[in-house]
């Protein structure tokens, strides 16, 4: 059961979306819902016959819920996040450098919850700091962490905006040191790295956590 992965950039910060499915079962699940990666994601799950179950979103700038509507409408799949971000699905910011259509939340996930793709299962792990209700999924099995912005190749996401914090996010990098060096991740922008390559700066962090 070989888990397939494609990466659809999209929106005016090249924010990833990805579509995750289970080759054998063709379920699949969508992370993050990037402008205008829509109708790309739909032709590619339909060319491949995948079956989109759920739609998950890491966390709740703008950037990254751009399409949460336009996925739903499309798959009729439920939406999925943390109970922090439904509000900003819910009713999105109005002044958001692309428009952004309410879209409704049909569960919240909390840490330890399991988002399951056909044969494979992705733990739902609470990643605050850069947005403080930041989930990430994470399967040990295969190896692979979706993390929206908490990690990318040489830093994390920005902690100078409103509802960040570099504490936290120093000790949510602290907690990440637990996943192994041969974990793929995936972020929410540019391209993917291990947690070995970024150990290192992680462990800079880590030493500042309390």
């Amino acid at each position: 059961m070989a888990l397939a992965l494609r990466m659809f950039p999209g929106g005016p910060l090249e924010t990833n979306t990805y579509l995750i499915a289970d080759d054998t079962t063709k379920d699949a699940i969508v992370i993050d819902a990037a402008a205008g990666v829509t109708d790309e994601v739909v032709r590619v799950a339909h060319d491949e016959g995948y079956r989109v179950g759920a739609i998950v979103i890491t966390h709740g700038h703008w950037d990254h819920i751009a399409d949460t509507k336009a996925l739903h409408d499309a798959f009729q799949a439920p939406v999925l996040t943390s109970a922090g971000v439904t509000p900003r699905i819910v009713t999105p910011q109005t002044d958001a450098p692309v428009p952004i259509e309410p879209a409704q939340v049909a569960r919240e996930l909390k840490a330890g919850d399991l988002v399951v793709v056909g044969g494979h299962s992705f733990t739902v792990l609470e990643v605050p700091g850069h947005d403080p209700a930041h989930i990430a999924l994470y399967d040990a099995e295969d190896k692979v962490f979706f993390g929206g912005d908490v990690v990318f190749p040489g830093g994390h996401g920005t902690t100078e905006i409103p509802g960040s914090d570099q504490a936290v996010m120093d000790a949510t990098l602290k907690a990440l040191l637990a996943i192994p060096d041969d974990v793929t991740i995936y972020p929410g922008h540019g391209v993917h790295t291990t947690f070995g390559a970024e150990r290192s700066w992680m462990e800079e962090h880590a030493a500042r956590a309390s």
